[in-house]
């Protein structure tokens, strides 16, 4: 069990807020898998903070766009009790960051996307805040690539494979899950849906025009009985660090067409239809495709499924461990 191979060693990690992302699922996971594990964010909860009821969680709060003095204070006091602070994205990462330097504790910084419309502004705050940390996790080999930290290791994520372990039925049209936010491409879906197919998308935020063949589902939590249902899984990202979303399609069974970016086409592989992003025309084919053919479906199913068996919590959160003891083992570097 991951909290076996963690034990001893006091982890604090640190997240912007509670939001759905695939990094705060990540640490959900971790803290309820792991005794002695605490949780802190920068500004405050987030639709996730029902579900970290009962766990160790230490909220900041926002002060026009940076977090309050208190809130500071708060997490500073949190590191202290610590043995290392691991932070994740870049408001944790800085944030995060600044606490640990508070308090004189090592910093495990995690990197989780890949940001193409990045500001010169975020790029020179990114380069600076990536000396602190002694060590560096990415998601995969594109956002390694990305990173400009110290010591980079790429430790993939993964999924709790029991959970999405019920058979694959499909039967339920077009699925769609993520942030409504540009980056995912749910405008592209849209465009490229073929006539008379519907589609369904779950996730939040205010990208969610109108459209005749969409019902968009808000926030839900049986994400797995509804993959179980759905006859493809589409994950139209423009860009993506990981791709954890389509990930647990594959481990729940169902079809995925996915775009080709950045650690997304990677974890995908064979295992899906790949497109390029953006392309509405490439994606209208490929759900034409994959629709049409129940042989195709069924083959995807079991490719998805045999690729998602290699991404368990254990190795995701053995290799978090394995880098936290690197950082508090003797010597000067935590070599």
């Amino acid at each position: 069990m991951p909290g076996a191979i963690d034990r001893g060693v006091r982890i604090l990690h640190v997240l912007a807020d509670l939001s759905p992302g695939g990094a705060e699922r990540l640490v959900l996971a971790h803290a309820r898998a792991t005794p002695g594990v605490v949780v802190a964010t920068v500004f405050g909860g987030g639709p996730l903070e029902s579900a970290f009821a009962g766990l160790p969680l230490v909220l900041g709060e926002r002060r026009r766009g940076r977090p309050s003095a208190k809130a500071l204070a708060r997490l500073v006091r949190a590191a202290r009790s610590a043995d290392v602070v691991h932070t994740h994205l870049f408001a944790g990462n800085l944030w995060g960051g600044l606490a640990a330097r508070l308090a004189g504790r090592p910093q495990l910084a995690h990197e989780h996307n890949v940001e193409v419309d990045e500001t010169t502004a975020h790029r020179a705050a990114r380069r600076i805040i990536a000396g602190w940390p002694r060590q560096t996790l990415a998601v995969s080999e594109a956002v390694a690539r990305y990173s400009v930290g110290n010591d980079v290791r790429v430790v993939e994520n993964g999924v709790d494979l029991a959970r999405f372990a019920a058979p694959w039925r499909g039967g339920g049209g077009v699925l769609a899950i993520g942030r409504l936010v540009p980056q995912k491409g749910f405008d592209v879906l849209l465009a490229a849906l073929p006539e008379a197919v519907s589609a369904r998308i779950v996730g939040d935020g205010r990208l969610a025009p109108p459209h005749p063949r969409v019902s968009w589902l808000g926030l839900r939590d049986d994400v797995p009985a509804l993959l179980a249902e759905a006859d493809v899984l589409v994950v139209p990202s423009r860009w993506e660090g990981f791709g954890l979303v389509a990930l647990e399609g594959m481990a729940a069974g169902v079809p995925v067409i996915a775009t080709n970016v950045g650690g997304l086409g990677p974890l995908v592989g064979d295992a899906g239809v790949l497109v390029p992003p953006g392309d509405v025309q490439a994606l209208g084919a490929a759900l034409a495709r994959v629709l049409g053919d129940r042989g195709l479906r069924e083959e995807l199913s079991r490719r998805g499924r045999a690729r998602s068996a290699q991404f368990s919590l254990s190795r995701t959160f053995g290799g978090w461990a394995a880098a936290c003891a690197r950082l508090v083992a003797p010597g000067p570097r935590g070599a």
